[in-house]
């Protein structure tokens, strides 16, 4: 427990190290606060310059809305392995898009511009904002694995699912302290979360194909919605939609963020609705009788 503890503490002191060096890298191309509240809306509240209002109002209601997911499937653990780990799923995310709205969004400008001639990129809210929500993804690939797997699977995507977060975590960490754009970007987030989504989708929906069991096809759907969110946000910010609708100011701002908040919002309303009804842990016992060698046992 002692050699545990000492690593974390020394991660921890990378971290806290390395986070001032996150003032060396800079906005993409270089944007000074004027130009900043320029491209996005800035709007002054008791002194305070807060940004994107709409998007703000979005995440914000994102976080809370995904930690009350988790705590209801706390709630209705009903001893099942598999809903808790959902729920720590569920819970991390809130945090995560918490963070993502103060950085992102929000308090933006106070936190990357401020006093400064030119914005900075990112910042400690961001970095944490992507540690969780890869620590999130994992734990929805254990409670999947809880769900439609035993034996030396469930084993294997488990210790998967841990050496995937913790690859990341040292990723994000090294991205602190070079400090590193690219191992600190979204792009970076996406190449360890999606591995850990198309798991799902092949585990479950194998399963699903040999059993018909709602609880599969549930998963199998919520991954694929969640695949489909990402992939709408990549192509709304590749289409660049966000500034042809704000027009300099003189139309309306609605971003690929918050094409991703209004899009993870659905998906939330689908994973309690769909996921929450059906989800329990895995049992032999219901495999259909004329079928005894479908279960994903190996």
């Amino acid at each position: 427990m002692r050699r545990y503890r000492a690593i974390l503490a020394a991660f921890g002191l990378m971290a806290l190290t390395g986070c001032g060096r996150l003032d060396d890298l800079r906005y993409s191309p270089a944007t000074t606060p004027e130009q900043w509240c320029q491209q996005r809306p800035c709007v002054e509240v008791g002194g305070t310059v807060v940004n994107e209002p709409l998007g703000s109002f979005l995440v914000f209601l994102l976080a809370l809305l995904w930690i009350a997911a988790g705590i209801y499937f706390f709630a209705t653990r009903r001893g099942a392995t598999s809903r808790l780990w959902l729920g720590i799923a569920l819970v991390l995310g809130g945090i995560g898009a918490a963070q993502a709205g103060i950085s992102y969004q929000a308090f933006s400008y106070v936190l990357k511009c401020q006093g400064r001639d030119f914005c900075l990129l990112t910042n400690g809210f961001e970095v944490g904002y992507s540690i969780t929500q890869a620590l999130s993804v994992s734990a929805m690939l254990i409670a999947v694995a809880y769900a439609c797997a035993s034996g030396a699977l469930r084993k294997g995507l488990i210790w998967y699912a841990a050496i995937n977060a913790a690859i990341y975590l040292a990723v994000s960490l090294a991205g602190v302290l070079v400090p590193s754009a690219v191992l600190l970007s979204f792009s970076v987030l996406m190449l360890f979360a999606l591995p850990g989504i198309i798991i799902v989708i092949v585990v479950a929906g194998l399963r699903w194909r040999r059993t018909g069991d709602r609880m599969d096809r549930s998963l199998v759907i919520a991954a694929l919605l969640l695949v489909l969110v990402q992939v709408a946000y990549f192509a709304y910010y590749a289409a660049g939609i966000t500034a042809t609708l704000y027009n300099g100011g003189e139309g309306f701002y609605f971003s690929e963020n918050d094409v991703l908040h209004v899009g993870m919002i659905a998906w939330l309303a689908y994973v309690v609705f769909a996921v929450g009804k059906h989800l329990h842990d895995f049992r032999t016992a219901e495999v259909p009788p004329s079928q005894p060698s479908v279960a994903v046992t190996s």
